[in-house]
């Protein structure tokens, strides 16, 4: 049974070092850091949700809410859960928050030699430039 919960530090961790991605690892550093400098307070600007597959912490996703758009940090799935349609499912929840707080607009990097890439390209993402070895993306919604 799927359960779902806030920002929850362990859980997170847990996801992000088992599913497969060096890039998530680094997210998880990154929310960790903003926790730190700003004393608690970086959640009080972003979307998250934890997803959990019977009681054991599986996906989840971290947005940070701009004034005009939300900028994605991470979405991950745990490795042995992966190509079963849970990401899709996460992201969609992203978008239905998003809907709520009006916000029509979702930018986010991918890594080029990732298959995440491919993914966004399917759910009507485009690339809007380049930055190292990563590709801008933006994915526009109708509210």
């Amino acid at each position: 049974m799927w359960t779902e919960s806030n920002y929850q530090d362990r859980a997170v961790k847990d996801i992000c070092y088992n599913c497969g991605s060096k890039t998530a690892k680094k997210s998880y550093s990154f929310f960790k850091r903003m926790e730190y400098l700003t004393g608690g307070k970086s959640l009080e600007k972003v979307l998250c949700s934890v997803w959990y597959l019977d009681g054991v912490p599986a996906a989840f996703f971290y947005a940070n809410k701009s004034r005009n758009h939300v900028r994605l940090i991470e979405i991950a799935v745990k490795k042995d859960l992966q190509g079963k349609g849970i990401g899709r499912k996460i992201l969609f929840r992203l978008l239905s928050l998003m809907k709520e707080h009006r916000m029509d607009t979702l930018t986010f990097r991918t890594p080029i030699n990732e298959q995440a890439q491919f993914f966004w390209l399917k759910m009507g993402a485009r690339i809007t430039g380049m930055k190292g070895d990563d590709y801008e993306m933006e994915l526009k919604i109708k509210i």
